[in-house]
This record gives structure tokens, sequence and C-alpha cells, in this order.
């Protein structure tokens, strides 16, 4: 992994790669969260897991993930699209540049949520020939009895009460404690840094748009930091959106 992030750059091209994979996947619609706020951790699937439960890059798109890309992702460091001639920026390994932000990506797609966890030291059950975590959380009672652990997901629709419609990925961000013992990357990450990757991103979004075959549109949200009983309402920044060679942006 670390050799990885040598090859991808920091910053704006993490959002470029993450756009591209829902391109890839065929998905129309993209929505991007930063969520400032920490979340509960007295029912987690490990109490270790609470170390994962602050703030965090929160990235949507309406496709849902197959078997294959299941696969695929798990597959770190294969390059799993050099074959498929047709998807866009298929010489990459685009996922893994989310490693700049934390060392434990997750998602939530289908019936599943899926945690990396390539140091074994959160995911329950993690070891070295299987470092993460894939469970089903439909149809069963996994999001009432560990509340805390869905809570942070519980956006674009994600309400676990069926099979979500389409891929929510959660990057808990590595904050200073956390950079200080990963072996991944000693740099920590916070939201002032994934603000500022952002603005990046949206300056150049309505030309981005029109050289992508399948998303339509890109959303910006931000959820500012709330105390428990306030509702968490996630507040629109920005919207562009693509007709044929037309985009339309839009700031609020």
């Amino acid at each position: 992994l670390k050799t990885i992030l040598d090859m991808y750059p920091d910053g704006n091209p993490i959002f470029s790669e993450l756009i591209q994979n829902a391109d890839d996947a065929g998905a129309s619609k993209v929505r991007i969260l930063i969520d400032e706020n920490t979340y509960s951790s007295e029912s987690l699937l490990d109490s270790r897991m609470s170390a994962l439960q602050g703030p965090s890059l929160l990235v949507y798109n309406d496709a849902v993930f197959s078997e294959a890309d299941f696969r695929s992702l798990a597959r770190i460091g294969q390059g799993g699209k050099l074959n498929k001639v047709s998807a866009t920026g298929r010489f990459g390994l685009g996922f893994n540049s989310t490693y700049h932000l934390t060392d434990t990506p997750t998602f939530v797609s289908g019936d599943y949520m899926v945690v990396f966890d390539p140091h074994c030291l959160y995911a329950p059950g993690a070891s070295t020939s299987q470092p993460g975590l894939k469970i089903r959380c439909h149809g069963n009672n996994m999001s009432t009895t560990f509340p805390d652990q869905f809570e942070p997901y519980r956006y674009f629709g994600c309400d676990f009460g069926k099979p979500y419609n389409g891929t929510l990925f959660r990057f808990p961000l590595r904050n200073p404690s956390l950079a200080r013992t990963s072996e991944i990357s000693s740099r920590s990450y916070g939201v002032t840094d994934i603000e500022q990757n952002l603005d990046q991103l949206i300056t150049g979004l309505s030309h981005y748009l029109l050289f992508l075959r399948n998303v339509k549109s890109i959303e910006v949200y931000r959820l500012p930091r709330t105390s428990g009983k306030e509702p968490r309402v996630p507040e629109l920044l920005h919207r562009a959106a693509a007709s044929g060679e037309i985009v339309e942006t839009k700031n609020d």
C-alpha cells in the first residue's frame, strides 16, 4: 500500500479516481459528503472500532456492487482493470489512492457492509489472510443490535431496512493519533484538508463531466458538527449536471 500511495498523488486525484470508478460501474449520480461529526461508540461490532467513528468523507454512487466488483476491490495492488479496455482510467489502481485519507476504507452496497482493515486492528476477526470484514446487513437484526456501528452510513437513502440500491463509501479520516501508529501513512487528514481538495475538484467539475460516459451529475455536500439530539441534514454546496454537451452548475 505504501508503494501504491507513492504512485498516486495525494489531493484532488483521489476524487477523480472515485468518480471514474463510479463511471466504470455505470453509475449516473455521484454525491460527495464531508461529515464533520463524531458518532457514539456504545454499540459497535468491536469496541476497537470506536477509533473509526470520527469525521469522515462519504462518496455515494447509484450503482450496486457485483460479486466481481467485490473480488476486484479486495485484490489490493492487483490492477484488475488492465484487461478491461472499456473502463475509464483502466490503468489505475484508483480505489487504493483513498489510503491517503484513511487506514480503513468501508462501504455499503446491496446487502453488504465491507470494512478493509490492513492493520487487522479494528474489524472483529480480521487476520493477515483476511484483513477486513464483510457482513450481511439486511434481513437480520445487525443494524438494530449495533445501531452506533451503522449510524454514520444513514445518508443518501441508506437505512438498512432493505438492500441498498447503490454504493456508499465511508472513509474515516486518519487523525493525528491514528497517524502516529499507521504503517500505511504518517500523514493525518482533517476536514480542512478535504475541503481544500474539493475546492480544486469543483473548479474543474463542469469540464470534467463532459468526458464521463455514464455519470451525469455530481453533488458536493457538507454535514456540520451537531449534537446528538439535532437532526443531521447534509447541506448541498455545489451541483454540476451534464446533458449532452451542456453542463449546468450551481453553488448553494
